[in-house]
């Protein structure tokens, strides 16, 4: 029998709320207790003077997660919950169902059954559960319906921790259960911190989306008109109406996930200010912009009198009585900032709506009025352009897209590695959600896997192995064969996955460094392939490779200490390219079939070390560039106050000061002077200052009677002077600028004898 007085509703719903929100468990316990429950994992809060104390402990996984979704409920303003973990539903004679959360209000009913767990599950199976929903969900609609009629009623499959494989996904799709991951969650949970109850008609749009919902007056005065090739209409209506068919989220065939995850995050602190402004009596003047959304169009009847003349017709629009049937493409915190005052029945606010505004217009619009506005982060622009750019006619653009929806897939996906890794939309970063777009995105684009074009013609400049003809058969190929090679080094280099920001695998330079060698080994296996220049199977594709994704996983699980700072600590505009190359070069020791022409050149030109030998070198260019150039200054006395700039000079003194104290430092008791410490950057200033080139300085630069001109000597001594910088930072000298080096060494032949010491 269904136990109906677990139920409650306005003040008894308020105290239930005091004691589900509460994270822990308490207990008002005599003190001679208090040692036995201490044993236990409980923790002692307080001691009162009548000789009990106040105990606590964390609620179990299980009790927490429900009353953190049956808080979320509670927030969101619906009228009815049950109490406690009792409630049950009848659903056949004498049988009855326990519920987690139940929560009612005037429109709707939802049942809620929640499984959580304390640490992350792969291979949990829910066949069984969700049959046994699916055969009574309707018995236990219809017993609810019985107490509380005229409700739209949902269950919610909410879950913790347990990743939902792909066949229980279509399990619950093909029962019309919802399933609520922790993502999901928190996203409402965040949504309903801002926008309070209003958050409820996100929530009822996503679960019942076109459903009709009764009762609801839809007609408004309006007049229709048209805008370049798009028909509109212009009205009134007030908040309350708007916000119940009304959605802020937009959806698309390339967004694939259960849970619309992009949009501009409404901001708690504005809607409050709105809701204030509003109660105060404020008003705003200008329209919300809409797009209406009806598979049958919208019916407009046209009022009298008619106005002759003119291109605007008067009548009565008729609105979708459904939920989510009207896009707020901009105006949201106008809309929902009425929620909760007493004006959202009162007051009319002027919309514009359009009728079936295709997707990329809607975030055409609504990218193009906000970045007018408050730009729009570039987080939120990738995101959007994967709907703005989807069917682009610039194949280029489409490719943006596809690229875009791959990273988005690989962390929306719960079967992909990457899920809950990557920052989408609006999402905040967290230690391991740090993953951008736009490294995934720019890893894909330097790789060879897509075809890529010329921007105005879109002929294609470059076959790509995994371009199909169109961009869905393109995804399905790629981003299965991605999701695959990230899944093998997951399963292989577990301990390093699961440190996020912690560690260095799964931060942005090596998601963008793995990418790409996944790149690298799909042209190297296709290379073997006779020429073949296409994939046309992923799963078989990548068992082609797996033979050198073991040797990635193997090089990844002992890099040496030096990649990986090159890896995790590398920034700026290079720090790609150098993760990139770290991982490259590592995998090619480990495992030498591991090349192309393109490695080979790069190893040969950047992993040889050339540091010593430049560093004796430049020693040498400098020691006799000095020497040629104290011999031509015609002031020796005064020279570091005659040929020099003051900054020049100031550098060369608290240089002096630096080199003795290290001097002394080391035990050195000859102490260096100031022509001791001039260094290639002093050269050049000796080049620049006053008519010093054209007095002596040039002289310094003549070798064997040749001559250089000024600005060659600036050039070659800038040259030199970086070079220098970078032995300095430890930097590595690669063979081109070894090269330079070496060929510049004729600067310290000198044909007279050795300089003295400068005093």
């Amino acid at each position: 029998m269904t136990t109906w007085e677990k139920l409650v509703t306005g003040d008894e719903l308020e105290t239930v709320a005091k004691r589900r929100k509460t994270i822990n468990i308490q207990k008002k316990i005599e003190n001679d207790l208090v040692q036995s429950y201490l044993n236990n994992g409980w923790s002692e809060v307080r001691t009162y003077a009548n000789g009990y104390s106040l105990v606590e402990k964390p609620k179990p996984v299980g009790d927490a997660f429900e009353d953190e979704v049956w808080m979320m409920f509670y927030k969101m303003g619906f009228k009815v919950m049950n109490d406690g973990r009792d409630f049950k539903l009848e659903y056949s004679s004498g049988l009855t169902k326990q519920i987690d959360v139940v929560a009612i209000d005037d429109d709707s009913c939802l049942l809620v059954e929640c499984k959580a767990t304390s640490q992350e599950d792969y291979n949990h199976n829910w066949k069984t559960d969700l049959e046994a929903i699916n055969g009574n969900q309707q018995a236990l609609f219809n017993e609810i319906k019985k107490r509380y009629p005229n409700r739209k009623c949902k269950y919610i499959f909410a879950t913790k921790n347990y990743v939902i494989g792909s066949q229980d996904t279509e399990r619950m799709k093909n029962f019309k259960i919802a399933n609520f991951d922790y993502d999901t969650i928190q996203y409402y949970e965040q949504l309903v911190n801002h926008l309070g109850h209003a958050a409820k008609y996100q929530l009822l749009g996503s679960l019942f989306v076109n459903a009709k919902i009764p009762n609801l007056q839809v007609d408004v005065p309006a007049v229709e008109g048209k805008m370049g090739n798009l028909t509109y209409y212009t009205f009134l209506i007030e908040p309350s109406r708007l916000l119940k068919i009304a959605y802020i989220l937009h959806r698309n065939k390339s967004n694939r996930s259960t849970m619309q995850t992009y949009q501009r995050l409404i901001k708690k602190e504005r809607l409050k200010a709105i809701r204030e402004f509003v109660d105060q009596g404020g008003y705003f003047p200008n329209s919300l912009i809409v797009s209406i959304n009806s598979d049958k169009g919208v019916k407009f009847d046209l009022g009298s009198p008619k106005v002759q003349g003119v291109n605007s017709k008067i009548g009565i629009l008729h609105l979708p009585q459904n939920y989510q049937s009207v896009y707020v493409i901009d105006g949201q915190h106008r809309l929902y900032g009425y929620s909760e005052t007493k004006w959202a029945d009162k007051n009319s606010i002027p919309v514009v709506a359009f009728v079936n505004l295709p997707g990329e217009e809607q975030v055409k619009m609504f990218m193009d009025i906000n970045q007018n506005q408050k730009p729009v982060s570039k987080a939120l622009r990738n995101t959007l352009n994967i709907d703005l750019l989807w069917d682009s006619p610039l194949f280029y653009q489409r490719n943006e897209a596809l690229m875009l929806h791959i990273g988005q897939s690989l962390g929306e996906d719960t079967s992909s590695p990457l899920y809950g890794r990557v920052v989408i939309g609006e999402d905040t970063q967290s230690g391991k959600r740090c993953i951008t777009l736009e490294y995934i995105k720019e890893a894909i684009k330097q790789s060879n896997f897509l075809s890529t074009y010329k921007r105005k013609s879109n002929e294609e400049l470059t076959v790509g192995p995994f371009s199909k003809e169109n961009n869905d058969k393109t995804f399905d190929l790629l981003y299965a064969f991605l999701k695959k090679c990230f899944q093998y080094v997951k399963d292989n280099c577990r301990n390093e996955w699961d440190k996020g920001q912690e560690g260095f695998l799964t931060i942005n330079n090596c998601t963008y460094a793995l990418i790409r060698v996944f790149g690298d080994i799909a042209d190297i296996v296709l290379s073997k392939n006779g020429g073949t220049v296409k994939v046309s199977d992923a799963n078989s594709f990548y068992d082609e490779c797996k033979p050198l994704l073991d040797s990635l996983s193997r090089t990844l699980n002992t890099l040496d200490a030096e990649s990986i700072n090159a890896i995790k600590n590398s920034k700026g505009g290079g720090a790609k390219k150098v993760s990139w190359r770290s991982l490259q070069v590592a995998l090619h020791n480990a495992d030498p079939s591991f090349t192309n022409e393109e490695l080979e050149r790069y190893i040969q030109e950047n992993c040889t070390n050339n540091n010593d030998i430049s560093s004796t070198y430049l020693d040498n260019i400098l020691s006799s560039l000095k020497a040629k150039l104290w011999d031509t200054i015609p002031n020796k006395e005064q020279w570091l106050y005659v040929y020099l700039p003051d900054q020049a000079r100031k550098n060369i003194l608290h240089e002096k000061v630096d080199e003795n104290d290290n001097r002394r430092q080391q035990g050195i008791t000859d102490e260096a002077s100031e022509w001791d410490c001039v260094s290639f950057k002093d050269i050049s200033e000796f080049i620049r200052f006053g008519d010093n080139w054209s007095s002596f300085v040039q002289n310094a630069f003549k070798i064997n009677g040749s001559s250089i001109s000024k600005t060659g000597a600036l050039s070659l001594i800038k040259d030199l002077a970086s070079y220098r910088d970078k032995l300095s930072n430890s930097k590595k000298i690669v063979n081109s600028e070894y090269e330079q080096i070496k060929k510049n060494s004729y600067l310290h032949v000198r044909d007279k004898k050795p300089i003295l010491k400068v005093l």
